[in-house]
């Protein structure tokens, strides 16, 4: 683990330390080809490609008719798991439905002017693709922050693919939590091979209208490629977390955090940002008695230390930024929180870690990421449903206002819509 300190003084160092600490979290040249290449053999050859790209990458033999994990294996695997786990499972299960059933859109109608209706329709998307990664650990609480939600929205068609373990197995837990989905299918598939399948679809991979989901840095880079061919979510990657402290708290809470997010992946972006210079001495010491204390090999990556001349400035850091998870650390962070404009999801007080909203809290943990988050939301309910607008006139309703329509259809020379006023008003 490597900790650097920045200096952030003013608004002309915001910039350079931004461009530092977020270096190594974009896609090469070199990524960017591989994923192209990958995508344009899925698209060409369907699951012969799918099956020669997981013995590459995976080192399974796997071939079609054995991609889709049954839904009896899935069902075993939630009976064999212990009941504390299945309680846990459950209990997130309910806060995410309930906050996605809050989170939708409600369907309106209202009369204008007399004769005049106009409104929105909500209608779920038909098939929705799902990624769950696997990687160093199995990821349960990814499928119930996106299947959830694909659930609550009325997709009728939730495709999840996951990457394959040892001899093609997926792990237990993460097939358990699938049962709680409901009606779904999964795949035993990863990388942006998943990713282009769904996109494309193939001879078993049904072809998808959305991809959510977060991933590795080929991941984002296939969903980023493909957006032009299926709609995405956001740009899921590498796991990002900003602590703003000061002296109010116990520096190990941040300490411990930042070490979490090094977890998911070796790219992570770490920064604890404070005023403080004694804040942040403190901060880089226990980072590296917590590391000590860890067992097995010490924590991969590098973490950012923020050294900003006011609060102002950090918040302006903080907001160019735009991290995926932001933790306000400082004394009445309730305050600080208006402020803040560009964050995947903001994380208020001392005791309200980034851990409890990855699992338990509600809000998805599917968020923006590599400062995505100045211009996305965070995968939410909504998101699997489109809005169809709805007009509908009466006769008089019609003539009221079919002069001006006419008027302006002549104002941009388009006789043609002029005349399809006309032609009704004659009537």
């Amino acid at each position: 683990m490597m900790i650097t300190t920045y200096e952030v003084f003013g608004q002309e160092d915001i910039a350079p330390a931004l461009g530092k600490i977020r270096r190594g979290s974009k896609a090469s040249d070199e990524v960017m080809l591989a994923v192209k290449d990958i995508i344009d053999d899925v698209e060409q050859r369907g699951d012969e490609a799918l099956a020669r790209l997981t013995k590459r990458f995976d080192g399974v033999d796997l071939g079609p008719d054995e991609f889709e994990v049954a839904e009896n294996e899935r069902q075993q695997a939630w009976e064999n798991i212990d009941s504390g786990a299945r309680e846990a499972l459950l209990m997130a299960e309910r806060r995410i439905a309930l906050f996605a059933r809050e989170s939708l859109s409600n369907e309106w109608e209202m009369e204008v002017e007399p004769g005049l209706i106009v409104g929105q329709a909500q209608r779920p998307l038909e098939t929705v693709g799902i990624y769950v990664p696997g990687g160093r650990f199995p990821y349960p609480s990814t499928v119930l922050m996106t299947g959830v939600l694909a659930r609550e929205a009325g997709v009728p068609e939730i495709i999840l693919c996951v990457p394959p373990g040892d001899g093609g197995s997926v792990s237990r837990i993460t097939l358990a939590a699938t049962i709680l989905i409901g009606g779904c299918r999964v795949f035993r598939v990863g990388g942006a091979q998943a990713i282009a399948a769904m996109a494309y679809g193939t001879e078993t991979i049904p072809r998808c209208k959305l991809l959510a989901g977060p991933g590795n840095i080929y991941v984002v880079t296939a969903k980023r490629l493909l957006s032009d061919v299926v709609s995405v979510d956001l740009e899921a990657g590498p796991s990002e977390v900003a602590a703003y402290v000061d002296s109010t708290v116990d520096i190990s809470f941040a300490a411990a955090d930042i070490l979490a997010q090094l977890e998911h992946d070796p790219l992570a972006v770490s920064a604890i940002v404070s005023e403080s210079p004694d804040v942040l001495k403190s901060a880089r010491a226990m980072l590296s008695r917590l590391a000590d204390g860890l067992d097995g090999p010490g924590p991969e990556g590098s973490v950012s230390l923020v050294l900003c001349a006011s609060r102002s400035i950090a918040i302006d850091f903080l907001n160019a930024l735009a991290p995926e998870h932001l933790e306000l650390m400082v004394e009445e962070a309730q305050k600080v929180l208006p402020d803040i404009h560009s964050a995947g999801c903001v994380f208020v007080g001392p005791y309200s870690p980034v851990a409890l909203g990855d699992y338990v809290a509600g809000p998805s943990h599917v968020l923006p990421t590599a400062g995505t988050a100045a211009r996305l939301s965070g995968l939410n309910a909504q998101d699997f449903r489109r809005t169809m607008n709805v007009i509908s006139y009466t006769e008089k309703g019609f003539r009221s206002d079919a002069p001006r329509a006419k008027l302006l259809a002549e104002l941009e020379g388009l006789k043609n819509h002029a005349l399809s006023l006309e032609i009704r008003e004659r009537s």
